[in-house]
């Protein structure tokens, strides 16, 4: 008889856990990770690493060869987030197929994401900032490095204005590239997403960005 009580109190005690666990995960922000072909394989790594550090994962929106003018062009991404939640976090990755020649104007396509993600739900909006190329690998790879060095130069000026936790993803992209020298490997990646995750918590360190600021207005497109 005794033993019938201590296992059903144990029983009792796993399901109340469970349940708990359950509402907790439920209450947990939900986070997404939405850009270009890069998060084919950032996506899921990054989803993985979101989990483990207590929030939700809502995907990931991958859109191979895509910049931040095509996002804009196409208009949906609000309708994107909104059909998977309305995530509380959106992390961004653009700017790697971008190219900028008015600096006026792609500050107000950068803009015009994050308003996106905002008018979606979005109370944290972190980007990736475009990773390092292997000039090496030939003369598209030595384009694409430029471009590169580029548009993180104008997203670090930018972001902080838009409200956003920029990330510089050069520091820790500048070795583990695919044969192309702009893709990754599989350890390539895992490093990227891992220096990323770092910064899915509200305390993280950004950088350069300025986390707490929050505008009421950005620049309209």
């Amino acid at each position: 008889m005794t033993r019938l009580i201590v296992a059903a109190a144990l029983c009792l005690c796993a399901l109340l856990f469970a349940t708990s666990s359950a509402q907790a995960q439920g209450d947990a922000p939900r986070l997404i990770v939405v850009g270009d072909s890069h998060v084919e394989r950032l996506g899921p790594m990054l989803a993985r690493r979101a989990e483990a550090a207590g929030l939700q994962s809502a995907g990931w929106l991958a859109r191979r060869g895509w910049s931040t003018s095509r996002y804009v062009r196409e208009g949906d991404l609000a309708a994107q987030l909104e059909a998977r939640g309305r995530p509380e976090v959106v992390v961004v990755s653009l700017g790697g197929n971008d190219r900028p020649r008015n600096r006026a104007r792609y500050q107000r396509q950068l803009a015009w994401i994050v308003r996106q993600a905002r008018e979606a739900g979005a109370e944290r909006v972190l980007w990736l900032g475009p990773a390092s190329s292997d000039a090496s690998r030939g003369p598209r790879a030595e384009m694409t490095r430029r471009w590169h060095e580029n548009n993180a130069d104008l997203q670090s000026e930018m972001m902080g204005e838009l409200g956003v936790e920029w990330i510089d993803s050069r520091p820790v992209t500048h070795e583990g590239h695919g044969v192309d020298g702009i893709h990754f490997t599989g350890r390539g990646y895992v490093h990227w997403a891992d220096h990323a995750a770092g910064f899915f918590r509200d305390d993280a360190p950004v950088g350069e960005a300025l986390a707490a600021h929050r505008p009421e207005a950005l620049p309209r497109s």
